[in-house]
């Protein structure tokens, strides 16, 4: 049907307004007509349409300068409704220019420094641009905030279905490798480039700095691109190459490599040969795509193959790689044709004419995509090559919506890993060992059981991120990969699993059909598949992709007749989905699986009967083979009678392992300890579930003392609570230990707050009732504690600040009464990198009791009296010359001097310098330049008066130290070295003696536990 357009209408109205005796005649016609104006303009609005830019490009590459100088020209047209005033360009080199780009700030955030202290010799950018449109001169302004983005201003308007030539030179600074687009010595990876136009479509303009994390969108065209550059270069690019002379080169080369069978044939030599003299011009000519990329060295081996698709057209396949790895090179070029044909038979036939994988020095990731050619690791050839259709012909908007790109291809490579037994990505080289398998008790599980540990991870500390109401730069460093990737194709596999693979495949081919080449969103990925399938999937594309509900549904309830087992399946779930449900026999083989419709929508059912086939059937499991977003599988199965008892068998197995349905697992893990009282400790810890934390954890970690031949140890119980909203962890702790002597029991809850834990400042607070008993002083303490913190930044510097309230009693047996005390802790922090592995952190810590009615209370200024037993000290008892606590070993709590500072009354037995009223101290540190030395100074200040050896008193209200620090390993083992302080006479030792003795250290075994290290791994 013909569109109605708008310019009709008022053509129209012009007419009858030209002739005066029409007026009144018309006059309520061109009213009526009015309505019918704005439905047309909506109606041009709504219907699809999508810009096209064609280039034509020289560039020439200077590989001493590391530059590009070339030539554009763009043919734009503009194919929307609307006239054009202006352009919006990426720049996409000018990233790299300095600091103050996203890209730079993106790297901060993620945990990278290399950018930011690059030199300018390092970096990259883009200039001699000179803008002309039909050859008139035309303004560029760059964007205030992002020089990576220009608006070209139209010297006159572009109308709805006109072209533009758009013309520039251009040069480009290469940057090393710092994510995609660069160069390691002679090897060049060129992309993101050129000029190119941003995206305008239905949704208006989407310019968009360049990032690393956070991928592209571009219009499609044609490309004609010749690149001169030495002519003993190898070139893998975009597009078709137009010279005879280098295709022939090309395929000699492939015939070369051929030969070579063993990596000794291939060498280990990765030198770069001189550049000839002489230069090439290579001419590479493509339609249908939306970049253009390319990739040289001279070092480069050639491997040619190629497949024939079903409809009887040939691709041709190409690897292009140095001598690092070249066998498993030689396997990728099968694996550049398993992506070909799976993709090709699954999702739409690959409608260009080559595909090529590229071996470079990427910086982004194992590997990245590009129309025809790609640039990866031999590991990761599937997905990329997979990328030429969900980046390359479905050409989503990749930065607002990742999983459209990424996720769905993961779901397809994926298929192709489990088809092919490729071990890339996949757990199936894992799987094929029955020995390892068996060890870490993932024996007879399915790849799609393991797939899902990674979204189950961060899911189950609250760090779950949606799949599709997020742009990529909003997830975090790790959870971008477990979320955009692995969850999105895992849900897709569960979609297909409800759907039935035939059905979604018909689907996905549908969806390839209508949006090959053009811009497809969600919704309309959306509407393809319930058009193909006849089902209404708002539940999966609009509840399940954006939400992070967490998934459990449960048998409810069994009847048994002679031949049927009746069975009530119910969501315990906040979202509606549909739940794959089967019988299994005693060996927990499955008899028979059925899938119930979706329950749990709104004013529907949330719990629904299906009926199985008794015979063999022993029990009935929800999701038996794993393909649910679930969290918790130990509730999935309900037993039909006392036959399934082999299901029930406890496993233990060592350090980590993966929750299933068909078993319990306990893991272990061998410990050591020791201590001066204890001496030496051996024992095991015995806990569930390192990966996925569960609603109910527990740790159990007896240790036998040799010396004091008793058992100590730890015992820890924790309840997670995951809220929906506001606080995205709250845990319930309780925790036993015995270690010198002493017991202590204390129950706490934590809130870890906000909901979200990327991008923005994490808080926390704490409330903790602690009981220590010390048995050789037959002293018990009691101690209540709220503590808030509060740890921000990046990279580049980061910041915290912890404030503790305490109230402290302590009763001795021997002594009538008891110790009483009110002390208000507060610390401020500060590190920031002066270069990329060496920084300067500032403390500020402050101290007041608000009462104190005895003289057993303390703040250490020298490291704190730990009240609470939350440092791993060597010798608390203080019976050792070397490592008593205090004087030797010190825990960098209250005022943190590294220098022990010694007088004679010895407060409270512990000795030193210690504040009963206030106290505040300044500590500073220091990596030295170029060894691993660093330095330190303390001040300290505080109101006390002390007692000297001749009975007198002695006010000393300023304290300070200085010296080198040690790091034997860094964060957890550092020797302090004090050479100057208050602790010595006139301010230094006075002998060797008096410097050693004074030697001290920290000892952080905290910083080892693999627990805490997980979550602070998976909260960046």
């Amino acid at each position: 049907m013909q569109v109605f357009r708008a310019e009709n209408v008022l053509s129209l109205r012009f007419c009858f307004i030209s002739f005066p005796y029409m007026k009144k005649f018309f006059a309520g016609l061109v009213l009526a007509a009015s309505p019918l104006l704005a439905q047309a303009q909506e109606t041009v609005r709504a219907a699809y349409w999508q810009q096209e830019a064609n280039y034509s490009i020289d560039v020439t590459l200077d590989d001493k300068q590391h530059l590009l100088t070339g030539t554009e020209e763009i043919q734009y047209t503009n194919n929307s409704p609307e006239q054009l005033t202006f352009i919006w360009f990426h720049l996409w080199p000018n990233a790299y220019k300095d600091n103050t780009t996203a890209f730079a700030k993106q790297q901060l955030r993620n945990g990278s420094r290399k950018f930011q202290f690059a030199k300018a010799s390092q970096r990259g950018s883009i200039d001699q641009l000179d803008f002309k449109v039909n050859g008139q001169p035309a303004q560029l302004t760059y964007d205030p905030q992002n020089p990576d983005i220009a608006k070209l201003t139209l010297p006159q308007p572009l109308a709805a279905g006109a072209k533009a030539t758009i013309t520039t030179p251009f040069r480009v600074k290469i940057p090393d490798s710092f994510s995609r687009f660069g160069h390691v010595s002679q090897s060049y990876q060129i992309s993101q480039w050129y000029p190119k136009p941003a995206v305008y479509d239905r949704r208006g303009w989407h310019q968009m700095p360049y990032l690393d994390q956070g991928e592209f969108f571009s219009e499609y065209g044609s490309f004609d691109v010749r690149i001169t550059l030495p002519a003993n270069y190898t070139v893998g690019a975009t597009g078709v190459l137009q010279n005879p002379d280098e295709v022939q080169r090309l395929d000699q080369l492939a015939a070369a490599t051929a030969l070579k069978k063993t990596q000794k044939d291939f060498g280990t030599d990765l030198s770069f040969p001189a550049s000839a003299p002489e230069t090439k011009t290579l001419r590479y000519q493509q339609d249908r795509v939306h970049d253009f990329a390319w990739f040289a060295d001279k070092r480069f081996n050639v491997l040619k193959s190629g497949v024939t698709l079903p409809s009887g057209r040939a691709v041709t396949s190409w690897v292009l790689f140095t001598n690092t790895d070249a066998l498993k090179w030689v396997k990728g070029l099968q694996e550049v044709n398993d992506a070909l044909t799976y993709y090709s038979k699954w999702v739409g036939e690959y409608p260009y004419s080559a595909a090529t994988a590229v071996d470079g020095a990427l910086s982004a990731g194992s590997g990245m995509e590009y129309p025809m050619v790609t640039v990866t690791m031999p590991s990761a050839i599937v997905h990329e090559v997979g990328h030429n259709w969900f980046y390359g012909i479905l050409g989503s908007n990749e930065r607002d919506y990742a999983w459209l790109d990424e996720g769905v291809n993961s779901y397809v490579e994926n298929r192709v890993q489990a088809l092919t037994d490729t071990l890339a990505g996949d757990f199936s080289g894992i799987l094929k060992s029955q020995k390892v398998a068996a060890l870490v008790g993932i024996d007879g599980l399915n790849s799609a059981a393991l797939n899902q540990v990674p979204y189950q991870v961060v899911a189950s500390r609250g760090l779950d991120q949606p799949v599709s109401s997020m742009t990529s730069a909003d997830y975090g460093k790790l959870s971008y990969g477990f979320i955009v990737y692995g969850k999105t194709a895992s849900l897709l596999k569960y979609l297909a699993g409800y759907l039935g693979q035939d059905t979604f495949d018909k689907a996905m081919h549908a969806y390839y059909d209508k949006w090959q080449f053009k811009h497809p969103y969600p919704e309309d990925m959306q509407a393809v598949f319930e058009e193909s399938t006849g089902q209404k999937l708002d539940w999966f594309f609009k509840d399940m992709l954006p939400g992070t509900a967490h998934y459990d549904a449960a048998v409810s309830d069994l009847q048994l007749t002679d031949t049927q087992v009746k069975v009530l399946v119910r969501n315990d779930s906040p979202a509606p989905f549909a739940v794959p449900v089967s019988t299994v026999d005693a060996q927990g083989k499955i008899l028979e699986t059925q899938w119930t419709p979706v329950i749990g929508i709104e004013d529907g059912e949330d719990e629904i009967q299906l009926d199985f086939r008794r015979a063999g059937a022993v029990a009935v499991v929800v999701d038996a083979e794993y393909l649910t977003p679930e969290l918790n599988r130990r509730d999935d199965r309900m037993k039909i009678n006392g036959s399934f008892r082999t299901f029930e068998k406890l496993q233990i197995k060592p350090l980590a392992s993966v929750e299933r349905w068909d078993r319990s697992t306990l893991n272990w893990a061998p410990v050591l300890g020791a201590n001066t009282s204890d001496k030496l400790m051996v024992g095991a810890a015995f806990y569930n579930s390192p990966l996925v934390t569960k609603n109910l954890n527990y740790l159990l970690m007896p240790m036998y003392s040799f010396n004091q031949k008793e058992l100590n140890g730890v015992a820890t119980v924790n309840v997670n609570v995951l809220p929906s909203s506001v606080s995205r962890q709250i845990v319930t702790s309780l925790t036993v230990q015995r270690f010198a002597r002493y017991r202590k029991v204390e129950p706490s809850i934590t809130f870890m707050l906000p909901k979200s834990a990327f991008g923005r400042p994490q808080h926390s607070v704490s409330l903790a009732n602690t009981a220590v008993k010390d048995q050789d002083l037959d002293q018990t303490s009691s101690i209540q504690s709220l503590e808030y913190a509060v740890k921000g930044g990046n990279a580049l510097q980061t910041w915290g600040a912890n404030v503790e309230f305490n109230q402290l009693t302590s009763a001795i047996a021997r002594e009538t009464g008891s110790r009483n005390a009110l002390l208000l802790r507060a610390t401020a922090n500060y590190q920031r990198y002066y270069s990329p592995k060496k920084m300067i952190s500032v403390r500020l810590f402050g101290g007041r009791f608000l009462q104190n009615d005895s003289s057993g209370f303390v703040m250490g200024l020298s490291g704190s009296p730990d009240y609470r037993r939350q440092t791993a000290f060597l010798d608390r008892q203080q019976i050792s010359d070397a490592f008593t606590a205090q004087v030797h070993q010190t825990d960098d709590r209250d005022g943190a001097f590294k220098g022990y500072m010694p007088l004679q009354n010895n407060v409270g037995g512990q000795g030193g310098v210690f504040s009963q009223k206030w106290l505040t101290t300044l500590n500073v540190q220091a990596d030295l330049p170029v060894t691993s030395l660093k330095l330190f100074a303390d001040l300290g200040a505080t109101k006390e008066y002390f007692a000297l050896a001749n009975g007198k008193t002695q006010a000393q209200h300023i304290f300070y130290d200085a010296g080198l620090v040690v790091p034997v390993l860094n964060d957890v083992l550092q020797f302090y070295l004090p050479v100057a302080g208050s602790m010595y006479n006139n301010s230094f030792p006075s002998s060797r003696k008096d410097f050693t003795d004074r030697i001290r250290f920290v000892l952080k075994l905290n910083q080892l536990n693999p627990f805490q290290l997980l979550n602070t791994q998976l909260a960046q």
